[in-house]
């Protein structure tokens, strides 16, 4: 028979240990609710609370209310805020800062002052500074192909205020960067030519100097890029000559104002340039006078055959042989290029036509004729 001491406990049954743990529930429940009362009041003291902002979300285009917001280069999402706040656009800087967070796009803000509506959302400012159409025509200067860099200048002046010999006083002592090839026939700086065009954005903390040197920079890295230094010496602009870089463009400038087509009239131009320029014939060129008369008349102007064979005027290159003393209008990117690479057939004339333009062999002076000088 089996001592006493040789039984064994039964097993604790679940009420058993509930109750044995009893007395550590409650502290562990009211510590507990405790915790989660503390961490619920730290989340709320973390969260970041909404920026004010206004509800209005559109802005009509012809609104008369619009007030002018000027974005900085280099601006943040944060000084662009402020700019808009302070300017009542929108209703705090944080707003805007917080609407970009959300919108990428935003960070695809161009310098430049705006035109905007007051009193709208975060949000919809930002759609208002993404859309070009409002932004302020007097912090705009657009340079296009076949435009004379005279004509920039003065609309630069105009815009800004600034004084005309100023700017020219920066070309003529080369402070905006010009290449040392970029010289006129009589050894001054010349930037005709040598402005990129493109459409350029204006603010208060723009100068002269640093919208020249900005359109100067841009061209000369294109010119690069072309590989104009290495091709323009592959073309021939005398006898016995090739042809510089700035003799290149002038060339260039040539097909710019006389031709439409790119490839394959630019082509074509060049390979005639180069042709009678390789025998020492005129050129005969009424865009070269024109750009000269212009100039003296502060607008563009239309020649006479007499105007193109005065030997007085030096871009008269029907009274001078050999190319005019500078290029004689902005030409493009794709017209260089087309230049670079001239026709492979021999081409001498040309001449605008109702269906274009037509070349015409040395050969074929008298359907030349024929065709261009009997109207």
């Amino acid at each position: 028979m089996p001592e006493e001491d040789d039984y064994e406990d039964p097993p604790p049954t679940r009420r058993d240990r509930l109750r044995a743990w009893g007395p550590l529930l409650v502290p562990l429940v009211v510590f507990g609710g405790i915790a989660a009362f503390a961490f619920a009041a730290i989340a709320s003291l973390t969260e970041t609370p909404h920026a004010p902002d206004f509800g209005k979300s559109g802005c009509a285009a012809d609104d008369k209310h619009k007030v002018l917001v000027e974005v900085h280069t280099g601006a943040t999402g944060k000084e662009i805020g402020d700019a808009l706040f302070d300017a009542g656009v929108v209703r705090s800087s944080q707003a805007f800062v917080d609407a970009v967070g959300h919108n990428q796009a935003g960070r695809d803000i161009s310098t430049g002052t705006y035109l905007v509506c007051p009193k709208i959302s975060a949000a919809s400012a930002i759609t208002e500074l993404l859309n070009p159409a409002n932004l302020s025509p007097d912090s705009l200067v657009e340079v296009r192909p076949g435009d004379y860099s005279w004509e920039t200048l003065r609309a630069l002046a105009d815009k800004r205020d600034w004084n005309k010999d100023d700017l020219q006083q920066l070309i003529d002592t080369n402070q905006i960067g010009l290449p040392p090839w970029s010289k006129g026939a009589d050894g001054k700086w010349t930037v005709e030519g040598m402005l990129e065009p493109a459409r350029y954005t204006l603010t208060s903390s723009d100068t002269p100097l640093s919208v020249l040197t900005a359109m100067v920079k841009a061209r000369v890295d294109e010119l690069n890029s072309l590989g104009l230094t290495a091709k323009a010496a592959t073309l021939k602009c005398a006898p016995a000559r090739q042809c510089t870089p700035e003799e290149a463009l002038t060339i260039a400038s040539l097909a710019e104002a006389e031709v439409t087509r790119a490839d394959p009239d630019g082509r074509d131009v060049s390979e005639a340039v180069q042709n009678r320029l390789s025998r020492g014939d005129f050129l005969g060129v009424d865009a070269t006078t024109r750009y000269w008369l212009s100039e003296q008349a502060g607008k563009r102007v239309t020649v006479t055959a007499r105007e193109v064979s005065d030997p007085t005027d030096p871009y008269a290159t029907g009274g001078h042989k050999g190319l005019p003393p500078t290029p004689v209008s902005i030409p493009s990117k794709q017209m260089i290029a087309a230049v670079l690479t001239p026709a492979t057939e021999p081409w001498y004339y040309w001449c605008a036509t109702d269906g274009g333009t037509k070349f015409f062999k040395q050969s074929e002076k008298t359907q030349f004729e024929q065709t261009c000088l009997s109207h």
